[in-house]
């Protein structure tokens, strides 16, 4: 049993190989509307541009509430983009203070064309930023058949019952033909992170119990109090501005609760529990505060920014951290660079009593609303924007941006699998490459294939079953196999989703005047501004009483009310 998830993927491997081979490609069929089509290795189904077509040159800017690096304008990517769309885009990344930023934008109107909402989206969607997109989507094809299927879910964050924000993650396209399961993305959720040489060290061992993984990180830290020079950092706790859920999420996911962000829900009732200050979340922080006391986390932890955090990262020195791997994964980028893959971060669902906890491994239902970007109200062309965003879904555009150009970047083999060299894929792995010459950068900001293209390939070179198990690091591939896995996902079970968007994303588009947001704008500068100090103090019970004092001193019940409520409208809505 040990070696089955490693052998169920080499068969289908050979499976895919023969399928192909014989010239007897499987039926495509979108996920959503179950309808077949018929293509072969080289063909896709979405329309193309006639060659002679040249559209017109137009910029558009685009503010990301969020950090990042515009690709330069010699991206071999960028070049190909503008000359199939005539599109260039004008990036500004977040640059400091989130909420002074967009506050600033919003006071004086002055709005980019494109909006990467990000952690922002309630104040834009509440700030009218947006543009209407309901009468534009039918007109653009690939648009229309990327969300047509969710109409409803994209409209049930805004007040009007209106289409302000496109989700960007989340949309999947299978083929059905009992391979689907071996192209899912890695799991880059909730859990905590810890290096793979930690528990190689360990003999591969795999801690289940809360207690167990500091025991751990203790014992490795005695014996390796430095690394490459530097002082070992055994654990980290982010707990600046929203990303502050590393500081407070944890205690709902000991207890097998999903990535709700503040509250946990019964999944039996769907009763909604605010929980940081119920024993789940008082044991976790009393275990912290054991952890502190024993110098394996550094008081700076809860001072430094965000670009501070992915630095140590990037040292190899952090051994472990309750984060989400999108959140840290610029510094892990760097030791991938590096060749530190020994320093690079597996998930542990971690509880108090040894049960296995999925945390967010959930089946993906499609996309949760309001996860994304919008067009904004002073957009200069609404039109060639959506048309700009249509052609992304082209798979050949999308190709582009995810594989790159064909015979520079990855080649097509005899079966018509894409492949690539190690040397190529080298090159992805390296993010100044990557910045200079991929176009994910772009991808990444806009609506974009998830899953598979309708020739069976996956829409990213990391699900594509054959580059995994070839292209997979040395290290890695032992490490895994050590463990009877082909992937970090595999420490985590994989679960059902529950039928309702995640807590997160309510919170983060729920309107000004709606009861529970002064509610939940409490509970949040409570928490950032308290725990840390319960953390570090040296009477935990004095601590924490007086923290839990506060908080009980909030109408907490009616947020709780009022999140039932939501969840309610949302599952009449599915």
């Amino acid at each position: 049993m040990k070696k089955a998830k490693i052998l169920a993927l080499l068969m289908a491997v050979a499976m895919i190989v023969a399928v192909l081979a014989a010239c007897a490609a499987p039926p495509a069929t979108d996920s959503s509307s179950g309808t077949p089509a018929t293509p072969t290795p080289k063909q896709d189904t979405q329309t193309t541009e006639p060659a002679d077509k040249k559209p017109e040159p137009i910029t558009f800017t685009m503010f990301v509430a969020g950090p990042g690096e515009a690709p330069p304008a010699s991206n071999k990517i960028v070049q190909k983009i503008k000359e199939i769309t005539g599109v260039t885009i004008d990036f500004e990344f977040l640059v400091g203070d989130m909420e002074q930023k967009v506050g600033i934008m919003i006071a004086s109107g002055d709005y980019p064309d494109f909006i990467g909402a990000g952690q922002a989206r309630g104040r834009f969607l509440n700030a009218g930023s947006f543009a209407a997109l309901d009468d534009y989507l039918p007109k653009y094809p690939n648009l229309w058949k990327h969300y047509e299927p969710y109409l409803d879910t994209l409209r049930s964050i805004s007040a009007d019952n209106k289409i302000y924000i496109l989700d960007i993650w989340g949309r999947q396209y299978w083929l059905n033909d009992g391979q689907d399961d071996f192209y899912e993305g890695d799991y880059n959720g909730p859990a905590f992170w810890i290096q793979k040489d930690v528990l190689a060290w360990d003999g591969y061992s795999h801690p289940v119990k809360l207690d167990d993984f500091f025991d751990l990180l203790e014992r490795y830290y005695k014996e390796h109090p430095t690394i490459d020079g530097q002082p070992t950092l055994p654990f980290e706790i982010h707990s600046q501005d929203w990303r502050s859920f590393c500081l407070k999420n944890a205690p709902q996911h000991l207890i097998g609760g999903r990535n709700e962000g503040d509250v946990v829900v019964h999944p039996d009732t769907l009763k909604v529990e605010i929980y940081q200050n119920k024993w789940y979340a008082r044991d976790y922080y009393k275990k912290l505060n054991e952890v502190f006391k024993k110098g394996m986390i550094h008081p700076e932890t809860f001072t430094r920014n965000y670009d501070q955090y992915l630095s140590v990262i990037s040292t190899g020195r952090v051994l472990a951290m309750f984060d989400q791997q999108w959140n840290f994964q610029d510094g892990e980028s760097v030791l991938v660079a590096e060749g530190k893959i020994n320093r690079t971060y597996v998930p542990l669902g971690l509880s108090y009593d040894g049960t296995k906890y999925a945390y967010n491994r959930v089946r993906n239902e499609g996309i949760i609303g309001g996860n994304g970007m919008g067009i904004s109200v002073k957009c200069k062309n609404i039109e060639r924007a959506m048309e700009f965003m249509d052609a992304l879904l082209r798979e050949d555009v999308h190709r582009l941006m995810y594989w790159g150009i064909e015979g520079e970047d990855y080649y097509v083999d005899a079966n018509g699998r894409y492949r690539r060299t190690p040397e190529q894929k080298a090159n992805f792995d390296n993010p100044d490459w990557r910045l200079a010459n991929a176009g994910a950068v772009i991808g990444d900001q806009f609506p974009k294939l998830e899953g598979r293209y309708s020739n069976g390939n996956a829409c990213s070179p990391g699900n594509q079953p054959e580059e995994r198990l070839e292209n997979q690091f040395p290290y890695d591939k032992e490490f895994y196999q050590k463990y009877g896995f082909y992937s970090k996902s595999d420490f985590l079970p994989l679960i059902d989703h529950p039928g309702y968007p995640e807590v997160w994303s309510i919170f983060s588009t729920m309107e000004e005047d709606n009861i529970a947001k002064p509610i939940f704008d409490q509970i949040t500068d409570l928490q950032n501004r308290y725990l840390p100090g319960v953390i570090m103090a040296d009477d935990f019970d004095a601590a924490w009483e007086e923290y839990v004092k506060r908080y009980d001193s909030i109408d907490y019940p009616a947020l709780e009310r009022e999140i039932e409520r939501q969840i309610q409208m949302r599952l009449k809505k599915k």
